[in-house]
């Protein structure tokens, strides 16, 4: 292997292996490789992330947007209260994702809020296949607080205005296999700008197993 092929190599590793502080998530990034980096801090004294995101769009076949994550197995609940800092594209998005995997067409599911204040459910049921999204009415843009269920195949969105109880507006199947990752996701919808979102209140729960059967 040449020094090129190694340092490119190391290049292409560092991107997804930030070591920072990143409370409930491991890993930041951008995925699909947007034309300005994106990037994430998270304020520990604050308990708030400052997430940075480009991408032309997390949409059809393919995805560019800043990702900051963690790997989880099984059943889990997600929970983050967001806002938009500034103008940008009406229909930039950001919210909570789950992902099969890095690649830009991977399988995937994400609850978020589009910049005039539309919440969607969207997913992309295999890899390489067309993403399926369910919008629902306009809302106000403002500060939310998002919640993803995850219970086997069934994923449930919930939604609320911040300081509001989140309640269930939507649901969809999607059949992850083995560890997937969890996180939070921004996107431009402008491959020339970038987005930043503050995220608060963020949990990541995992479903607690199932009491063993008494014979």
């Amino acid at each position: 292997m040449t020094t090129t092929t190694i340092l490119a190599a190391l290049l292409a590793t560092s991107a997804f292996a930030q070591t920072a502080n990143l409370g409930p998530f491991s890993n930041s990034g951008d995925v699909g490789a947007p034309t300005r980096s994106g990037s994430t801090q998270f304020d520990a004294a604050a308990g708030q992330f400052r997430i940075t995101g480009s991408g032309a769009n997390m949409w059809a076949k393919q995805d560019q947007f800043q990702f900051a994550w963690r790997e989880i197995t099984g059943n889990f609940t997600i929970t983050a209260t967001m806002r938009f800092l500034g103008q940008g594209a009406e229909h930039r998005k950001a919210g909570i994702m789950l992902r099969q995997s890095l690649d830009t067409d991977a399988t995937y599911m994400d609850v978020l809020m589009h910049g005039n204040g539309m919440p969607a459910l969207q997913w992309r049921s295999r890899k390489g296949e067309a993403t399926n999204a369910f919008d629902l009415p306009l809302l106000e843009p403002g500060t939310y607080k998002l919640k993803l269920v995850r219970t086997g195949v069934k994923m449930h969105m919930y939604l609320a205005k911040a300081g509001a109880e989140a309640v269930r507006v939507a649901n969809t199947e999607v059949a992850f296999t083995g560890p997937i990752l969890v996180g939070l996701a921004v996107c431009s919808h402008d491959a020339k700008a970038s987005d930043t979102v503050i995220f608060s209140d963020v949990t990541v729960e995992a479903a607690p197993a199932p009491a063993p059967r008494v014979p």
